[in-house]
């Protein structure tokens, strides 16, 4: 096989690989959005609720169990404050496992190029050992063979 036929396949080879993995990246990062806009929005919830309108409305019910049982003002402030604590500590954590899910998208795309560029050198370094070349040696036996088939019969002419 010629040298020239060899490094069309291998540019030919690149080029469906980009285009792929550029594919792949595409779908992939989409993926990737949608569960950062669920994690982020979760996020926002939880900051929201933890940090403006639950305030007022944690004091009510302090001063509420405060008047209602034998619990001093304080106490009662108190615990409350724990139980939106742990609330708010809810909502973060599974707000983090939702951006943790989002970089976990990448995760295919990222392996699929490291992947794709271990054998690109594999390819350029020593093509008969890919892989992918030695699945289409039947096809580089025919085109050498028609090749030196070619090139015989010129001799004889």
């Amino acid at each position: 096989m010629s040298g020239g036929a060899s490094f069309q396949h291998v540019v030919r080879d690149i080029l469906d690989l980009c285009d792929l993995q550029l594919q792949l990246l595409s779908v992939d990062s989409q993926a990737a959005k949608r569960k950062l806009v669920s994690a982020s929005a979760l996020a926002a919830a939880g900051a929201a609720i933890g940090g403006s309108a639950l305030t007022i409305l944690l004091a009510g019910v302090g001063f509420l169990i405060a008047e209602s049982t034998s619990l001093s003002t304080g106490a009662a402030l108190l615990a409350v404050g724990c139980i939106a604590s742990l609330l708010v500590t809810l909502l973060m954590s599974v707000a983090l496992r939702s951006a943790k899910a989002a970089a976990a998208a990448m995760n295919e795309t990222k392996s699929e190029f490291a992947e794709n560029l271990r054998w690109l050198k594999a390819t350029l370094v020593d093509p008969e050992s890919s892989p992918r070349n030695q699945l289409r040696g039947d096809r580089f036996a025919n085109h050498e063979s028609s090749n030196s088939h070619f090139t015989n019969e010129l001799q004889r002419s």
